[in-house]
């Protein structure tokens, strides 16, 4: 509290020298910036005491309790990457099987990281609906053409 005690009475000391060389000086010319000199002044004088204290948030790398691992990182990017390509897979699938009549409900795929860091799909899973398993080579086969990859079709049991 005793420091914003004296802060306060600082404040009013810079204000008073302010109003007493604001009035002796010139009021055209140069005059006008030396006001804006004494107002940039007296904004500084108030805010000084903020400045000078402690942040508030420590926001530095130091700040954080865990640091994150490139290997944590890469595993996430992973599963978002396989997720991603999963969703887009099934939209694919699902559409061309439409017209085949072919209800396609699950897609599963594994995809592995080669040494130079590129990730390739190494086989597929599809499931599909008990009502398609009478097509479920020509699924097999379809899928195989459009990916260029091992497709394996399971059928669901109801």
């Amino acid at each position: 509290m005793n420091g914003i005690v004296r802060w306060a009475a600082a404040l009013c000391t810079t204000a008073v020298g302010c109003a007493a060389v604001q009035i002796l000086a010139p009021k055209k010319g140069i005059g006008k910036i030396f006001r804006m000199v004494l107002a940039a002044f007296f904004l500084c004088c108030m805010i000084a005491p903020l400045l000078s204290s402690k942040p508030v948030l420590n926001l530095g790398a130091s700040g954080f309790k865990s640091q994150i691992s490139a290997d944590r990182i890469q595993a996430q990017v992973y599963r978002q990457f396989k997720q991603q390509v999963t969703a887009a897979l099934f939209a694919k699938i699902s559409q061309v099987f439409k017209s085949y009549d072919i209800a396609l409900t699950k897609v599963d795929l594994n995809m592995d990281i080669a040494d130079d860091q590129s990730i390739y799909i190494t086989d597929v899973v599809l499931y599909l609906d008990s009502k398609s398993r009478t097509k479920a080579i020509a699924a097999k086969q379809l899928a195989e053409e459009i990916l260029g990859v091992k497709v394996n079709i399971l059928v669901s049991e109801d």
